[in-house]
């Protein structure tokens, strides 16, 4: 595991990022860009989760959830297959 990082009771990677406050989606991109296992949890200061969601709401090679945590947030990114990567493709004929 790189350096800090830790690991919660269920062996899961963590990322501390509850410090970041501005440019928070960046942040977890340069974080998952280095990442190579599949599944990962990042820490996010409480109360930021919608930027979270509109930074990576759609497309993109991770799938996210929020954890019930205690005083911060948790954000557990799961790798997607490669199969089913979704770019995100506009098009004014998709609407």
């Amino acid at each position: 595991m790189n350096e800090g990082k830790t690991a919660t009771a269920d062996g899961v990677p963590t990322i501390d990022l509850r410090h970041v406050y501005c440019g928070l989606v960046p942040a977890i991109l340069d974080e998952l860009s280095r990442f190579h296992g599949d599944v990962v949890d990042v820490l996010i200061h409480a109360g930021i989760e919608p930027e979270i969601i509109s930074g990576f709401g759609s497309g993109g090679d991770w799938d996210f959830l929020f954890l019930p945590a205690f005083g911060h947030g948790r954000a557990r990114f799961t790798r997607r297959p490669r199969e089913v990567v979704h770019r995100v493709r506009l098009d004014i004929l998709d609407y």
